[in-house]
Parts: structure tokens; sequence; C-alpha cells
């Protein structure tokens, strides 16, 4: 048996010597660098106008150099957090302190405050050995005060568009009542004679109803001065309540009225303007309103002056 293990061993000697020898002459496998994608925030990046921003950048690059690279650094991470992030915060502040006010940035400048940053960052952040292949500028982060007085703004530019809509329909709708008053005005005052009509005749009813009430009303004399002290205060508050709408409808109708007064003025006030920049304009109003005061006589076909004149001299006597 241990012949057999012997002649075994010998004949995988030179198996395995070889595979040994193979081993030692093969070249190591090359080490492949991926892409690397350090994403960073950079805070209290100051405009020009002292304004701080926050901004969350991610930086896509790669070691093309490895030699050169690790010669330097340790490993990818020391690269990112010793000189990339620092090297970038100096190119970030040095860029933003350039733009004067935090609104441009805001609106304007915005496209080209980014734009202006990413090619910073690509030029400036890298280093030898290292490919800086992309910035992404993923966020634009400005203080709380701003953003809410921005959005303050909008929403009162928005109430300001919303209150002239608003008072154009209400001019409007009581230039449309004025024209409708005037067409119901004989309908109105002959519904309020034939109310009134009717008006007294519940009146006589109720006080017929009422005198028939208090005769039995004496035996139940209790219990109706109770329901009349509840109804009373019932009555009471219905009269507080209506009063306070009537306030609060009477300080709408004067708000109202002081805004369609103060509209009027402004048209007054821009026909005179407009009679002063064109008096050729004010004079044909001056005599277009004279006119509509002159009366329009038809004259005898005949001969008759006496007739024309007798009412002629009728007229200015008028």
């Amino acid at each position: 048996m241990n012949k057999y293990l012997f002649l075994l061993f010998l004949a995988t000697l030179p198996a395995v010597s070889c595979k040994k020898k193979e081993a030692e002459t093969a070249k190591p496998a090359p080490v492949v660098y991926h892409d690397q994608l350090t994403s960073l925030t950079f805070t209290q990046i100051r405009l020009g106008d002292g304004v701080p921003l926050s901004l969350d950048i991610s930086f896509r690059w790669k070691v093309e150099a490895p030699k050169t690279f690790f010669q330097q650094f340790p490993s990818e991470e020391h690269f990112a957090q010793g000189i990339l992030q620092p090297r970038a915060t100096e190119a970030l502040r040095r860029i933003s302190n350039i733009y004067a006010s935090v609104d441009s940035v805001f609106s304007t400048q915005r496209e080209r405050y980014i734009a202006e940053l990413k090619a910073a960052l690509l030029e400036e952040a890298g280093e030898p050995g290292v490919l800086m292949k992309e910035v992404i500028l993923s966020d634009i982060i400005f203080p709380n005060t701003f953003t809410q007085a921005m959005e303050k703004a909008g929403l009162r530019q928005q109430e300001l568009a919303r209150i002239e809509q608003q008072n154009a329909i209400d001019i409007a709708a009581a230039e449309a009542e004025r024209k409708k008053a005037r067409a119901d005005g004989q309908v109105a005052i002959a519904k309020a004679e034939a109310e009134g009509r009717l008006q007294d005749i519940k009146a006589q009813t109720e006080k017929s109803r009422r005198q028939s009430e208090l005769a039995k009303a004496e035996t139940e004399a209790q219990i109706n001065k109770r329901q009349a002290e509840a109804e009373a205060e019932k009555q009471r508050l219905l009269a507080k309540a209506e009063l306070e709408k009537e306030r609060e409808r009477m300080q709408i109708d004067i708000e109202r009225q002081e805004e369609l007064a103060r509209v009027d003025f402004d048209n007054q006030l821009e026909l005179a303007r407009l009679c002063q920049d064109n008096p050729t304009y004010a004079s044909f109003l001056v005599n277009r309103e004279l006119a509509s005061k002159v009366e329009i006589a038809v004259l005898p076909s005949g001969n008759d002056v006496g007739v024309l004149g007798g009412f002629l001299k009728g007229g200015l006597k008028d």
C-alpha cells in the first residue's frame, strides 16, 4: 500500500512543479479604476451683497494616472475630503462674490451663475492624475427669510391683480345696476304702493287676531308671560345679530362707494388732463354740452316771419 502511494506522489510531482513555475512567471492583472462619485454640500457661500447660499454639488471623477495619484494620496477618499472640498469651496466663493444681488441669482442670472460655477469647478477642482469628468449642481438653497419674502411678494402681486379685477367687475356691475334701476323705477314704485296696501290689510288682521288672543290670555297669564319673555329675548338677540350684519353691510357699502368715488374722480381728473393737453377736444365737449341744451324748432314752410319771430321771442322769455 505504501509502495502505491509513493508511486502516485512521484507521478504528481512534475505537474505541481509546472504549475508553480507558471504562477511565478504570470503577470498580475491590471487594476481597473472606475468613476468616483463624490457628493458634497457647501454652506456659507456668500454673494456680493452678503447673502449666504448653500450648494449641493456632485463630482464625477476618475483616477487617470494611478502612479501619480497614489504617490500623493493614500486613497480616493483622502483626495475628496482633503483637496476636492476645500479647493471647490474656494472657487465657489470667488465666483459667487462677483454676483452683487441675490435677486439676480434667484431669477434673471441663475443659469449664468450655475454655468460659471460648473466651469470653474471643472477647471480648478482637479489634480494631476485625476480626470474631472462632470460637475452636477443639484440644488441652490437660499435663506428662508429670502424665500419667504419672495413668496409673500408673489402672493401680494396676485392679490393686487385679483383686487383690480374685482374692482373692474364691481364698477361694471354698478353701471349695469344704475341702468336697471332707471328702467325698473316705475315698477318698483307700483310694487311699493301695493305692498303698502297689503301691509295695512295685514295690520288690521293682526290687530283683530291680537284682540282675540288677548281675551284668551287672561286665563293663561303666567304661561304667556314666560313665553313673551323668551320671545322678547329671542327677538333681542336676533335684532342684535341683524344690527351687526347691517353694520357690516353698511361698512362694505361705504368702502365700495369710496372706491367708486375714487374711480369717478380719477376719470374726471383724467378727462381734465385730456382737455388741458387737447384744447380742441375740450372745445368739442363744451360745444356738445351747449348743443344738447338748445331747443330745435320746426320752421313753417311759408314766408310768415311773424310766426318765427313770435316763437323765438317766446323762447327768449323762457
